[in-house]
């Protein structure tokens, strides 16, 4: 079992969020330890830009999961450079500063375009849909979404744009997208729903009698399992950004779980994303609402 996310809650390796899920374009860039003496281990001005690297898999509300049937219809900025309202709202990510970049231009390019692209966080290759894309600096960028939601940046070498025929070869699938509101803190809301303690709790609704090997929890960091997953590539569970962040990438399958909480009525929100489901997308999403259901009872449980 590897955990290469914990790049992201550490704030190590490449460039990441510092509010992903508010839904932030502002960037940093985070030297590792080793790369920078003890003096001067703190955050750095990136020489010149700070646009490629970005990493957000848990901007669900942004950039929600999206059905393979719907990439074409995502929202995108087409032939010039997005406008901050724009970059707020999920049409695009990067809103270039032209004091500091004068020269920046749109590629030519017409989007939404699938494409793959090797991450270094999931240990896999990533479907991801570019809805931007610019020259800064004389680099080519590309911003995109991630298929089980939240968003991404590279450079354009690092991803490999697919042609209409290839995107129409991709099998149909969908993801389950499903946010529950629990009257309890988000602290009780994790050991619900992470407390080895309760997988008897669960142990129905995740059909532990229906070929689900007999140790599956001692490699999961929560109670719920998908059968067709495949091998577990990378794995996360922390308070990432204030918030509590679940994520677990299999082969074939990935699972997110957001725990956030509302300040002003001290409700807390829990959001699932789980996919892609090919064949079994009706029973699966029943399954996930008893589990999101399951969760709420224990959660609430005076």
């Amino acid at each position: 079992m590897k955990s290469k996310m914990l790049k992201v809650g550490s704030l190590i390796g490449l460039i990441v969020c510092i509010a992903c899920t508010q839904n932030s374009t502002e960037q940093t860039l985070i030297r590792t330890p080793t790369e920078i003496p003890q003096a001067e281990q703190q955050q750095v001005k990136v020489p010149r830009h700070n646009y490629g690297g970005w990493y957000c898999p848990d901007n669900l509300k942004g950039f929600p999961p999206v059905d393979i049937a719907e990439w074409r219809n995502v929202p995108v900025v087409n032939g010039r450079l997005a406008t901050e309202e724009e970059a707020n709202s999920g049409a695009s990510l990067i809103r270039v500063d032209l004091e500091k970049f004068p020269n920046a231009k749109p590629l030519d390019m017409t989007m939404p375009r699938l494409a793959t692209f090797e991450s270094p966080y999931t240990d896999r290759q990533e479907l991801i849909i570019v809805i931007q894309a610019l020259n800064i600096d004389s680099d080519s960028i590309v911003g995109f979404r991630y298929l089980n939601g939240g968003n991404g940046s590279a450079r354009l070498n690092e991803v490999n744009i697919l042609s209409d025929e290839e995107s129409d070869k991709i099998e149909k699938s969908k993801f389950f997208n499903h946010s529950f509101v629990i009257m309890a803190t988000p602290e009780q809301v994790r050991e619900a729903m992470t407390k080895p303690e309760n997988a008897s709790k669960f142990q129905e609704i995740v059909e532990m009698n229906q070929g689900i090997q007999s140790d599956w929890r001692s490699k999961s960091t929560i109670n719920y399992h998908y059968p067709k997953s495949g091998e577990l590539t990378s794995t996360y569970a922390d308070v990432l950004f204030g918030n509590y962040y679940v994520q677990n990438d299999y082969q074939d399958f990935t699972e997110k779980f957001l725990v956030t909480q509302n300040e002003l009525t001290k409700m807390t929100l829990l959001q699932v994303a789980c996919g892609p489901f090919v064949e079994d997308f009706e029973k699966q999403e029943a399954l996930l609402l008893k589990w999101g259901k399951q969760v709420q009872l224990l959660s609430e449980k005076k």
